[in-house]
């Protein structure tokens, strides 16, 4: 399994759409797909706060207004199930996400990891080993 490289670096976006995936499956009950979608949908606007200023694609939209407006949770107007998979597993690989990312991160989550804790450290080997190539 340590064999297996990511095909690009592997970044603390990745890392926060995962360990929010896994959060919306462990503590809110969310299906797998739906989880993906929150996961991705948290990192994007976490993302965007830091570098854009809080501008989204859903400009304006706050996630009560979503809510209340159009009885939808707002991560669903945000990321589908297929960007996820998109923008997360086939970036790095599919086998590289199933075999060694996607087990780590859960792994560090189930240990009671803070996000804050592993976000650097656990990527540190595998983007050392894709330099290495």
């Amino acid at each position: 399994m340590d064999k297996i490289k990511p095909k690009a670096p592997i970044r603390r976006f990745d890392v926060f759409a995962e360990w929010n995936r896994l959060k919306g499956i462990k503590e809110l009950g969310l299906s797998p797909e739906e989880a993906k979608s929150y996961g991705l949908a948290v990192a994007e606007v976490v993302a965007a706060r830091k570098f854009y200023g809080h501008k989204t694609k859903y400009r304006g939209a706050t996630k009560e207004y979503i809510e209340k407006k159009e009885g939808t949770p707002w991560w669903r107007k945000m990321a589908t199930p297929s960007e996820f998979d998109e923008k997360i597993v086939k970036r790095m690989g599919e086998e590289f996400y199933e075999k060694v990312f996607s087990r780590a991160i859960e792994r560090a989550f189930n240990e009671g990891k803070d996000y804050m804790e592993i976000r650097d450290s656990i990527r540190e080997n595998w983007n050392k080993a894709l330099k290495e190539r």
